[in-house]
């Protein structure tokens, strides 16, 4: 039965099959699954395109209270960052979505870090984050909540990013991975900066 079966397949059906085979059992793998299932959503941030809010609501007062602590430990309120350009990024080293539109995220930081804030937002411990960070090469900041979201920023789902104007317009809303170093969100972004 199996020399039949490669009897009737070409090299490039038979590479296929195995390059399948070899995914399936890394993804039963528990330490390469969430590498795995990344990369294999690598390809789908091009049809995930982030839209602009067309109403923009501004985010309340409340939210600019909210508390926030680096992984150096210092301390911060949301409000040092009023009157900037703002994205927030919520997400987990344990989520797939969030590992494959990260290298896209660090590119924009690479470009934006001086004229933008970022926030990535995490709820898990420092070392988990910081062990992730270091493996990855990540430089953008990265902080954990010391107080509860504002209602602004709740949601049951991560990945989530935000995009906020110097006024505190809620301009991009994202719920769900997404494709962030594209033309558009950097002419968005340079919209925002020149306002």
């Amino acid at each position: 039965m199996f020399k039949n079966y490669l009897k009737k397949k070409s090299k490039i059906g038979l590479a296929v099959d195995a390059a399948i085979v070899i995914l399936f059992i890394l993804l039963l793998i528990p330490a390469t699954r969430k590498e795995v299932a990344a990369l294999i959503l690598k390809p789908t941030l091009f049809i995930h395109q982030p839209k602009v809010n067309n109403n923009k609501p501004i985010i309340s007062d409340n939210a600019y209270d909210w508390k926030l602590q680096n992984l150096a430990g210092e301390k911060i309120k949301l409000s040092t960052f009023e009157n900037n350009v703002l994205i927030i990024n919520l997400w987990a080293t344990w989520c797939p979505p969030c590992i494959a539109e990260m290298p896209d995220l660090q590119r924009l930081y690479n470009d934006y870090g001086d004229k933008v804030s970022f926030l990535f937002v995490s709820n898990e411990s420092d070392a988990t984050i910081k062990e992730f960070i270091d493996k990855k090469g990540y430089t953008f900041p990265v902080y954990t909540p010391l107080t509860q979201y504002p209602n602004d920023f709740e949601t049951n789902t991560i990945p989530t990013t935000y995009i906020i104007s110097k006024k505190g317009e809620l301009v991009i809303n994202k719920t769900g991975v997404a494709q962030w170093n594209s033309k558009r969100i950097r002419q968005i972004l340079d919209v925002l900066i020149n306002q």
